[in-house]
């Protein structure tokens, strides 16, 4: 298995600004990191409206649509599903160095602030806070 520099999670939200996200996503595969990708529900919305992308509705679907638009290595790109609860985002004790949410909805960022854990985007922000992880 090839090592990356870093392993960064990337949740994208419904907020307005996926390109931001997706642009943010192409930098971080170029910068040979690993990236886990967490989108919401809203965030597939967002995308489909504000940018010239549709992603497929499955996650692995999305994964190697991702990849092959990104030209993410095997594995580099690690698309999971809302409630993936056994991924290692989900846990202090294999999750990423670090986390980002771009663009964050006001939702997400409450529940955050909140400790909620109700879909993996936020159990993963808990875990990355609660590690003291950037």
């Amino acid at each position: 298995m090839k090592l990356y520099s870093q392993t960064v999670t990337l949740a994208i939200t419904g907020a307005s600004g996926a390109q931001y996200a997706l642009r943010l996503l192409q930098c971080l595969l170029a910068a040979d990191c690993r990236v886990y990708l967490l989108l919401s529900s809203a965030a597939q919305v967002v995308i489909d409206t504000e940018t010239q992308l549709t992603l497929p509705d499955g996650v692995e679907e999305q994964q190697a649509f991702l990849s092959a638009r990104y030209g993410a290595a095997d594995e580099q790109l690690i698309v999971l599903g809302k409630k993936d609860w056994f991924s290692p985002v989900a846990s202090g004790s294999s999750s990423p160095s670090r986390m980002i949410v771009c663009p964050a909805s006001g939702g997400t960022l409450s529940a955050i602030a909140c400790g909620a854990s109700n879909n993996l985007i936020e159990r993963a922000a808990d875990v990355a806070l609660k590690e003291r992880r950037p």
